[in-house]
C-alpha cells in the first residue's frame, strides 16, 4: 500500500469525487482512478463504488477512511522531523488544513497565516470558512489538522480546545440612528426595533437569543448567513446587530457605524480546537504560538 495512492484515497472520500479529488491534487483524472485501483488490487477489495452519477465509500472503504488520515498524518511527521532536523524550519514542509468561522478567517487569522508562511515558506496551508458543527465533525473525522472558533466555550467528545484570545461583542447601528447618542442602552430598550441576526448555531446569536429571553422581549428580526451581508444592512440602516468588534473595526473607524452603549457587555474566547488524539506538528506549534503572540496583544486583530 503505497503511501500516495492512499493520499488519493484521502481526498476522494473527502469529495466523494474523482473529478474534485483531480482539481485538489493537480492530477488529471485517469491518474487518481489509477491510484485507486492500485490500492484496491494491493487491498483486495473495492473501496468505491457509482450509484448513478454518485461516488460512494463500499464498507472496505468507509474502514479505510478511519485510518487512513492517521497513517498520512503519522508519515507527514516523520518527514518533517527528518527535512527539519537536516535544513530547520525552512525544509519544513507538507500540508496544513485549518478551518474558522467566516469573522475570524477575514479578520483575526491572515496576519496569523501570513506569519507561519514566513516562517515555514514550504508549507502549504488549506484554509477556509466553516460552521461551528461542520469543523467540529471535520476534526472528529481527521480530515482536518486545526480550527478555531468564536465561542464562549468549545466541548466534544473528541476535541480539546484552548483559549488563545478574547473578542468583545459590539451592538452596533446606523450612525443616525436614535440610540447612537444615548449613554446606556438595555436590551429590555431592543422591544421595538429590528435587529440583525446570524443565522442560528453561531455564539454570537446564542448570546443575544439568551439576553433577550432574559429580558422577555422579542423584536422584529431578519437572519443572515454572511456576517458581510449583516454589516451591509446595519451600515445601511435597516437594523441593529451584534457583531464581533474586529469585524466592525473598520466600519467604526470609517464612521459608518457606531457603537452602541449596551449594558451587557459579552466576551467570546477564540479557542484553538484540535482532535484529542492528534500530535501537533511544528508547522501547528508555531501556528499556535503565533497566533497566541498576535492576540494577547490588545487591539492587534488585522495585518498590522
Amino acid at each position: 500500500m503505497e503511501l500516495k495512492h492512499l493520499a488519493t484515497f484521502d481526498v476522494v472520500a473527502r469529495h466523494l469525487s474523482f473529478t474534485r479529488a483531480a482539481q485538489e491534487l493537480g492530477y488529471v483524472q485517469s491518474s487518481v482512478t489509477a491510484h485507486i485501483k492500485a490500492l484496491e488490487r494491493d487491498l483486495g477489495v473495492r473501496l468505491f463504488e457509482r450509484l448513478g452519477r454518485r461516488v460512494v465509500l463500499t464498507e472496505a472503504g468507509l474502514a479505510l477512511r478511519t485510518h487512513a488520515r492517521t497513517l498520512l498524518h503519522c508519515a507527514e511527521q516523520a518527514t518533517e522531523a527528518v527535512r527539519a532536523a537536516g535544513g530547520g524550519a525552512q525544509s519544513v514542509s507538507g500540508t496544513l488544513r485549518i478551518a474558522a468561522p467566516e469573522s475570524l478567517c477575514a479578520h483575526r487569522l491572515p496576519p496569523v497565516l501570513r506569519d507561519l508562511k514566513d516562517r515555514f515558506p514550504l508549507l502549504r496551508v488549506i484554509f477556509g470558512p466553516a460552521s461551528r458543527s461542520s469543523l467540529l465533525q471535520a476534526l472528529t473525522e481527521g480530515t482536518l489538522d486545526a480550527g478555531f472558533l468564536l465561542e464562549e466555550e468549545v466541548g466534544g467528545p473528541m476535541v480539546t480546545s484552548r483559549v488563545l484570545g478574547e473578542e468583545e461583542l459590539r451592538l452596533v447601528a446606523h450612525p443616525g440612528h436614535p440610540f447612537a447618542g444615548r449613554s446606556r442602552v438595555r436590551t429590555a430598550d431592543l422591544a421595538e426595533e429590528t435587529l440583525l441576526l446570524i443565522e442560528k448555531g453561531c455564539a454570537q446569536r446564542e448570546v443575544m437569543d439568551r439576553e433577550l429571553a432574559r429580558a422577555e422581549v422579542r423584536p422584529a428580526a431578519m437572519e443572515f448567513v454572511s456576517t458581510e451581508a449583516l454589516k451591509r444592512c446595519a451600515a445601511a440602516g435597516l437594523g441593529l446587530a451584534l457583531l464581533p468588534a474586529a469585524a466592525v473595526a473598520d466600519e467604526i473607524q470609517r464612521g459608518e457605524l457606531v457603537p452602541l452603549a449596551w449594558t451587557c457587555h459579552p466576551v467570546l474566547g477564540v479557542h484553538l480546537v484540535l482532535h484529542k488524539d492528534r500530535q501537533p506538528t511544528a508547522a501547528l506549534r508555531a501556528l499556535t504560538v503565533l497566533a497566541e503572540e498576535r492576540w494577547a496583544r490588545p487591539g492587534v486583530v488585522a495585518g498590522a
